[in-house]
């Protein structure tokens, strides 16, 4: 694989645990089947989307391997992002002894409740979290069409944490009923409340959850927001956030010109007025579609699965690496900073003049849907299946 554009990889010691972030598909690929071939007696591993091609299969041979060295493996992946791969590709992986299960909620099942997490954890010591599923067109980076999208390795004490996570959903996914208010208990007992790396859980709580609580918070405190964001949607309450942000120091938001839904950068053009009115800096990253999901608030790095929309700020269940490191926020910075080259900024002026009364109906409509009508079906629906549940039967 081609990688272009090339992005200088970011290495990091904080609080005792080695980070390193890569962006180019050659690297997030090699980063990936390096931690499978090395493990020695575990591999957990979630993916929304899981594929049975190329990559796909390369990672499956990847974990029988590891199989026939006696490493313990458990591979989860989403029912609805995972729905075309056929349980065929998956057999070979049964038939050497590892476990293997898909995330099908009673209530939400498919379209309404979405487990979007991507992990893979390797002996209890190093995990891997980022935007990536498994699947070609997530590791091609050479064109327009590949995608632009960050993993990061995280290796030291919190990937027992996250291990341990993984065996809770895994647990909850075989029992006979599982319930989502069983599932929220999970992600809220696993969500970590103080150190410097913070795994924070997103999902459909009643009000905020970890993620999202924590993510508004450091936006409010915050005088410079920098954004890497492959979906922006999120409600008027967080784009005024992040004006006042802007008007406490600095905000700077990159988003997609190119995505595989052109929804979404509609949805996300409707919100550019209001940001630039604040005076945000918006940008559009050009060369390929963007996927990577990367907030850095002042000191406070947030990398993980979760876009800035209000699926995966409401109601997907999401997973959130919260690092708390003033050198590691400033080397992050200066990636987003990297970008700008590749970028085309949108101004005023610009965006009034692509703005025609056909463009703004078209990206009132994208957002509507997007960022309206799914939250509201989704939300509601979850929840009055869990208030259904509770209820004794007449």
């Amino acid at each position: 694989m081609t990688d272009l554009p090339a992005f200088a990889p970011v290495e990091a010691l904080v609080d005792g645990h080695a980070l390193q972030l890569v962006s180019g598909g050659s690297a997030r690929l090699t980063l990936l089947l390096e931690a499978i071939n090395a493990a020695q007696s575990s591999l957990r591993l979630f993916y929304y989307q899981f594929e049975s091609d190329d990559v796909g299969r390369s990672v499956i041979n990847a974990l029988i391997a590891a199989r026939g060295r006696g490493v313990d493996v458990s591979l989860l992946v989403d029912g609805f992002g995972s729905q075309d791969a056929p349980e065929g590709s998956f057999l070979p992986l049964l038939a050497s002894g590892a476990r293997f299960n898909r995330f099908i909620p009673r209530w939400g099942r498919r379209f309404l409740l979405r487990n979007h997490q991507k992990m893979l954890i390797a002996d209890g010591k190093v995990a891997l979290i980022g935007g990536t599923n498994i699947g070609d067109t997530y590791f091609s980076h050479s064109g327009a069409d590949g995608w632009h999208d960050l993993l990061l390795r995280v290796e030291g004490a919190a990937a027992a944490r996250l291990a341990d996570y993984h065996d809770g959903l895994e647990a909850w996914m075989g029992s006979p009923r599982p319930r989502l208010r069983d599932l929220l208990a999970l992600l809220a007992q696993h969500s970590d409340n103080e150190g410097a790396l913070q795994w924070r859980m997103g999902g459909p709580f009643r009000w905020l959850s970890p993620m999202t609580r924590g993510l508004r918070r450091d936006i409010d405190r915050a005088r410079s927001v920098d954004m890497i964001q492959a979906y922006f949607a999120p409600n008027w309450g967080f784009l005024r956030k992040l004006g006042r942000a802007a008007q406490r120091g600095e905000t700077r938001i990159i988003s997609a010109a190119r995505s595989d839904n052109v929804t979404t950068i509609a949805a996300a053009r409707h919100c550019y007025r209001r940001l630039l009115a604040y005076g945000v800096r918006v940008l559009e990253y050009q060369p390929q579609r963007l996927h990577a999901k990367l907030v850095v608030a002042d000191n406070i790095v947030w990398l993980g699965s979760a876009n800035f929309d209000m699926r995966s700020l409401y109601i997907n269940t999401e997973v959130m690496l919260r690092i708390d490191d003033s050198t590691f926020a400033d080397a992050m910075r200066r990636f987003v900073a990297s970008h700008e080259p590749q970028c085309r900024e949108v101004t005023a002026i610009t965006h009034a003049l692509s703005s025609s009364w056909r463009a703004r109906l078209t990206r009132l409509l994208a957002y509507f849907i997007v960022a309206t009508v799914d939250f509201r079906l989704a939300r509601n629906l979850n929840w009055r299946s869990l208030v259904s549940r509770r209820s004794p039967r007449s």
